[in-house]
C-alpha cells in the first residue's frame, strides 16, 4: 500500500512539475511575442527632431546641468593645465580652445532655460 501511495504522489508531484514548466514556458513565449511585435513606424529625420527638442525639467535639474557644470569644470582645468604648452608653441587658437573646452560647457550649463536642449535657442 505504501508503494503505491508513494507513486501516487509522486506522480502528482510531477504533474504538477510539468505544469508549472509548462505554464512558465507560456509566460515566456507570450512575453517574447509581445516584445518581437513591432509598433508603428514614424519617420522623422535628423533635422526635425532638433526642432522639437525638449528634456524633462526634472532630467535637465538633476542629470544634464551638473554634468554640463562637471565639463566646464574639467575643460577649465585642462585649460589651465595645457595653457603654458598651447601658449610655448601657438596662442593663435587659444580663443577657440577655450571656447570649446569652458565656453560652451558654460553656456549649456547657465545659458538656457530648465528642459531646452541647446543654449542658442535661449531668449531671456
Amino acid at each position: 500500500m505504501e508503494s503505491g501511495d508513494a507513486a501516487a504522489r509522486s506522480r502528482e508531484q510531477e504533474d504538477l512539475m510539468r505544469k508549472l514548466i509548462r505554464t512558465t514556458a507560456a509566460a515566456v513565449a507570450l512575453a517574447a511575442a509581445l516584445v518581437i511585435v513591432p509598433g508603428p513606424a514614424s519617420a522623422i529625420g535628423y533635422e526635425d527632431s532638433l526642432d522639437d527638442c525638449a528634456y524633462p525639467q526634472s532630467f535637465d535639474v538633476f542629470v544634464m546641468r551638473p554634468l554640463s557644470f562637471t565639463a566646464m569644470l574639467a575643460g577649465s582645468m585642462i585649460l589651465v593645465g595645457f595653457a603654458p604648452i598651447w601658449a610655448a608653441f601657438d596662442a593663435r587658437d587659444a580663443g577657440t580652445i577655450a571656447h570649446n573646452l569652458v565656453g560652451s560647457p558654460a553656456q549649456f550649463a547657465f545659458g538656457r532655460r530648465i528642459g531646452e536642449c541647446g543654449a542658442e535657442s535661449s531668449a531671456y
